[in-house]
């Protein structure tokens, strides 16, 4: 059996060398995009602060249903050609239980507590929150002896089981030499970076807190090394499975008071203030026919809990009004705008069910490609050392965060991300076809996008994906400072730059590799591990 492997280095270099390949013949169309003519940076500043005004918009809570719906009115003002459909689905959602004090919105910083108990004594601990998806509890609480295990000691019924377990979060880290090892095109600022690029969102909690739950412990409490108010309502996992432990993260100084606590053989209970209910939620799709009914499908998620996670929605509505704009010549194909909800819960992904229905389609002729946009704009930030070298803060570097400018199996797609990243002159960006080693003979050889992409790459669509990962992607405590919209702009531009390059190409050109891989699938070639999850984590002895 044949195997489909990326394009060499050398094949992709000569596809650039050539040029970009033959448009179509509409000479008065533009084949870059007029910064006048698209949303300013000012434009996306105003539309973000409108989209987070509503608070933290966690899955089906009333600020989620509420910016939907601004979605859609956002939507046929730009145009009353769109038409506007709803895909309503069931699935389970976890609600934290307290609101926000200054804030409109359900407040998972608040939903999570802590109460410790030594030497006949009884005393609060501070939390920054609740762990998302954790078992709600009654206002006492679960608990049982506190327990430090390290992150070297697997959680065991042995020493777990009825004991509240303590658990550093750890940032997993990545090589920044990996980045011009495996990307097509790295910018010099990143290509130069040393060290390893560690965030938080890289640590997967799903196996913990599945093993705590095995192993029949009362609690988890995570402890982060930074200050409990540079984390207040940290909004992590996304899994969407319903765990069988409570948990909650506290701060630096909470973790160390709660370690020394351990040491002494105090007791904890754990507070988690949320339901898990069932519920409907609706992805929203809206269509703006072209002059051909072949599609490009724009893709951003709806719920999220910071200024980061998710301005992909504005990142749509921009692009869909710069697109609206054009002369009805220029719109060569129908464009879909797909604002998926659930990407909260894996479980369910409106992504994922939106994507199951295109794969067929895109046999029929009907699908071109598609692009997907979450997390622009973001601002490094890192944990910088105290001034009095006692702990480490959150600061603002300076710098923009990494970015990731993901382009699949196909020279097409490739060149117009790596010539969209140059004209737009964008810093710290790696174009890169995925975020993995390729394998051998599987069907896409490199599954992971990074995030919302992978619904469509892995389904053998055409796809584009820009995404970035920063401190603050689940950590709303920096609010809009984590943002810088002049960069926001900048990504877009390039965005839209690949939208018209795209555009302009048949089909055929832009499908790249996709088409034989789909016929190797066809044949039975591996492809991608399923993204699944159990709906409910399995308890001792399960």
């Amino acid at each position: 059996m044949a195997s489909v492997m990326p394009r060499s280095a050398a094949a992709f270099a000569l596809a650039v060398s050539l040029g970009a390949p033959p448009a179509f013949a509409q000479t008065s169309c533009p084949s870059t995009v007029d910064p006048q003519a698209f949303p300013s940076a000012a434009d996306l500043g105003s539309l973000v602060t409108k989209e987070m005004s509503v608070g933290q918009r966690v899955l089906a809570s009333p600020s989620h249903r509420k910016v939907i719906r601004w979605i859609e009115e956002e939507v046929r003002r730009i145009d009353d050609g769109f038409e506007v459909e709803s895909d309503e689905y069931s699935l389970y959602t976890w609600l934290p239980r307290t609101r926000a004090k200054d804030a409109p919105g359900l407040d998972i910083a608040r939903a999570g507590g802590l109460r410790v108990r030594q030497d006949g004594s009884t005393e609060d601990v501070a939390v920054a929150g609740a762990v998302h998806w954790s078992k709600p509890t009654s206002q006492k609480g679960t608990g049982g002896p506190l327990v430090y295990l390290g992150p070297d000691e697997p959680i065991t019924a042995e020493n777990a089981e009825g004991k509240v377990v303590i658990r550093d979060f750890p940032g997993g880290g990545l090589p920044y030499a990996g980045f011009p090892l495996l990307g097509l095109y790295v910018t010099p600022d990143l290509a130069s970076e040393t060290g390893n690029y560690e965030r938080p969102f890289i640590h997967d909690m799903h196996p913990e807190l599945i093993a705590a739950g095995q192993a029949g412990a009362a609690g988890v409490i995570y402890a982060f090394d930074v200050p409990r108010e540079q984390v207040l309502g940290y909004y992590d996992p996304h899994v969407g499975t319903l765990y069988r432990v409570p948990a909650v993260f506290v701060g630096d100084a909470e973790a160390a008071r709660l370690k020394a606590l351990a040491a002494e053989n105090a007791s904890a209970r754990v507070i988690v203030r949320a339901k898990a209910k069932r519920v409907k939620t609706k992805n929203l799709i809206a269509t703006l026919p072209g002059e051909s009914a072949e599609r490009i499908v724009l893709a951003a998620n709806t719920d999220g809990n910071s200024w980061v996670q998710e301005n992909g929605v504005v990142a749509l509505l921009a692009l869909a009004r710069y697109y609206a704009d054009l002369p009805a010549p220029c719109r060569r194909r129908t464009l879909v705008l797909l604002f998926a909800s659930a990407h909260d819960t894996l479980v369910s992904d409106g992504t994922n069910r939106f994507a199951e229905r295109l794969d067929p389609e895109y046999d029929q002729g009907t699908v071109a490609f598609a692009f997907a946009l979450e997390h622009f704009g973001t601002r490094e930030i890192l944990p910088m050392p105290d001034g009095d070298g006692s702990g480490r803060r959150l600061e603002v570097t300076g710098k923009g965060e990494p970015f990731l400018f993901a382009a699949g199996d196909g020279v097409a797609l490739r060149q117009v991300a790596v010539e969209a990243t140059q004209r737009r002159s964008l810093d710290r960006t790696a174009v890169m076809p995925g975020l993995a080693l390729p394998v051998a003979g599987q069907v896409p050889p490199i599954c992971s996008m990074g995030g919302l992409g992978n619904a469509f790459h892995r389904r053998l669509i055409p796809t584009l994906a820009m995404i970035s990962g920063p401190w603050s992607l689940y950590d709303p405590a920096f609010g809009s400072d984590a943002l810088d919209f002049d960069r926001m702009h900048a990504q877009l531009l390039a965005a839209a730059d690949a939208l018209l390059a795209l555009d302009a190409l048949p089909r055929e050109q832009i499908a790249g590799d996709y088409p034989a891989m789909r016929q190797l699938r066809t044949e039975g070639a591996p492809t991608c591990p399923p993204e699944t999850y159990p709906q409910f984590a399995p308890g001792p002895g399960e």
